[in-house]
């Protein structure tokens, strides 16, 4: 209020602020029984003010920067993930006998950069010398949402500091390199995950995809040798075990392995063809489609080449297994 008071008015206590509370107040500063009509409107208008300051919820006005300050000091801190990957991937000092030979991060919120200072430093008592390193990176403020929970923040060896998906496996991103000695710079370009889950980085999209495709054939090929090189071998053991049967009586097949499960599907991968196994079944095994090695060879079925076949790979499937 405006209202110029010549009496001290007494604090209250916890006021409601209505008109009647207000006014009495005004009386006592005024020395009035009665306010005029423009000391009262005056009284009126403080109410009102009163009711439209309640009616505004309260703001909390955080200091400037305050955020982005501690966001920095989490992604620099030595147990997170930037140190982490900058003494796995990357050439820093570090000495267990000089001290100040290590290296000293520091993160800032901005567009991707590095600044290095590096000191010259020695031994308190043998002239040993070392290097203290100052690193400065600077990252987006939504680093960790964008390139730590992309999986990105060490692609192929290497730290992210920014990174745009553009579609389902590339990134428009930057990233950090290091040169010669303690030489460090950013790159930006293109990075694209290959099938085989590593990597590729290139200044376009179009050199990224490439090396990521090449790579995707060169891993194909190899799968592919080794699982022809596995089959080969499986193959050889199976036409030696298969040998290895052809020269023993049916009493010591059951012998040796007559407690051997063998099935329907034995046959099929021994390369018999379905119809005359299903014949075979018929004929000789009653229509039972699984057993032993010994009931099959108890129905008295010639040991004929199918039939060494299939015991063959139900043993060899039974060896493989145990």
């Amino acid at each position: 209020m405006n209202l110029k008071f010549v009496h001290p008015v007494s604090k209250p206590y916890r006021i409601r602020v209505t008109y009647d509370s207000l006014s009495a107040l005004a009386r006592q500063g005024l020395g009035k029984s009665r306010l005029n009509p423009a000391e009262a409107a005056e009284v009126r208008a403080a109410v009102e003010r009163h009711k439209q300051r309640q009616l505004k919820p309260t703001r909390f006005v955080a200091e400037p920067g305050r955020f982005l300050r501690r966001l920095e000091r989490i992604l620099q801190d030595e147990s997170g993930p930037i140190y982490r990957i900058l003494h796995r991937h990357y050439f820093v000092p570090r000495s267990r006998w000089i001290d100040k030979a290590r290296t000293n991060l520091t993160v800032r919120i901005g567009q991707p950069a590095v600044h290095v200072d590096k000191y010259t430093v020695w031994h308190h008592k043998h002239p040993w010398k070392g290097t203290e390193l100052y690193i400065t990176l600077s990252v987006p403020s939504n680093w960790r949402s964008s390139v730590l929970a992309a999986g990105l923040a060490d692609a192929g060896g290497l730290l992210t500091l920014s990174a745009t998906q553009i579609a389902e496996d590339a990134w428009e991103a930057s990233w950090l390199v290091q040169g010669r000695g303690y030489d460090f710079r950013v790159e930006h370009g293109y990075i694209v995950r290959a099938p085989d889950g590593t990597y590729a980085h290139a200044r376009s999209l179009k050199r990224a995809r490439a090396i990521a495709d090449g790579r995707a054939k060169v891993w194909a090929e190899k799968i592919r040798q080794t699982y022809a090189r596995r089959r080969a071998e499986a193959q050889a053991r199976l036409r030696e075990l298969r040998d290895t049967l052809s020269r023993m009586m049916r009493d010591q097949i059951i012998a040796a392995f007559g407690d051997v499960p063998i099935s329907l599907r034995d046959s099929l991968r021994a390369g018999n063809c379905p119809d005359g196994t299903r014949q075979w079944i018929n004929k000789w095994a009653d229509g039972r489609t699984s057993g032993t090695v010994r009931d099959v060879l108890d129905t008295g079925a010639p040991l004929d080449e199918y039939l060494l076949r299939a015991i063959a790979v139900a043993i060899a499937r039974q060896g493989a297994s145990a």
